[in-house]
């Protein structure tokens, strides 16, 4: 094989090797931004259920805690 050919079948496998990653970079830059919104989504659902905690936790201090029922 002459200089020229090893040369062109270097540059092939550099190029083959830089559609790949390219590939792999356009797959994980999807990966990343889904998650993204996935976490977004989770951060604001985890915000609303303490909301809902705290008001039932508030609910429950505000009820009486040694009322007598009715029927005694």
């Amino acid at each position: 094989m002459s200089n020229i050919e090893e040369l062109n079948q270097k540059l092939v496998d550099i190029e083959t090797r830089m559609a790949f990653l390219e590939d792999t970079v356009d797959t994980l830059n999807t990966t990343v931004f889904r998650q993204d919104e996935q976490l977004t989504k989770l951060k604001h659902h985890n915000n609303q259920l303490k909301d809902q905690l705290k008001q039932v936790h508030d609910a429950l201090d505000s009820a009486p805690q040694d009322e007598t029922p009715p029927h005694y």
